[in-house]
């Protein structure tokens, strides 16, 4: 049911706007800059995405994108990588389809829990110098939501602090 209402809008913000085009999805969409990396349908050849299905119910996340990009037409190409939160190093033919690609899409990766084990979550980020994590957050009309008229930017830090995956010992013991 969901796919019903949400297909319409994925082609909706995939295909390519006209210069005289007045965006019913959001006003951002009107300019003539691209607000997506992906090439729109019909700007040339598949564009290549890493996928990793991780752990958990991500091969399911995955698989789902994968169905609805399939269902589009989207020209996109997936180059899957089994990659598992419990292996000790993400393999190097991954980090380099990443570099190659610029596009990857990465299911939920258990973080190993105990001393001397590296998160291959922390890995990939400091692998592939992912500093920051940008997130945009905007209403789409036609969608019932608490707030209307919602565009903002939420913009965290990812390798350092709580994200560096070091583990922190108090100098001061309590007794």
């Amino acid at each position: 049911m969901a796919t019903k209402r949400i297909l319409p809008i994925l082609k909706q913000l995939l295909r390519k706007p006209t210069t005289t085009d007045l965006s019913p999805i959001h006003p951002s969409l009107n300019s003539r800059r691209s607000i997506t990396y992906m090439p729109r349908p019909g700007d040339g050849a598949p564009r290549g995405v890493t996928l990793l299905p991780g752990d958990g119910i991500g091969p399911l996340v995955t698989d789902a994108v994968e169905q609805i990009m399939k269902a589009m037409h989207a020209p996109v190409y997936f180059e899957k990588y089994e990659v598992f939160g419990n292996m000790p190093k993400i393999p190097i033919e991954v980090i380099e389809s990443i570099k190659k690609n610029k596009v990857c899409l990465k299911g939920g990766l258990i973080t190993p829990v105990g001393g001397g084990v590296s998160s291959l979550n922390v890995q990939l980020r400091k692998e592939l110098d992912l500093y920051a994590s940008l997130v945009n957050c905007f209403t789409l009309p036609g969608l019932t939501t608490k707030h209307d008229h919602v565009d903002i930017v939420v913009i965290r830090e990812n390798t350092e602090g709580e994200y560096a995956g070091l583990e922190h010992e108090d100098r001061h013991k309590i007794d």
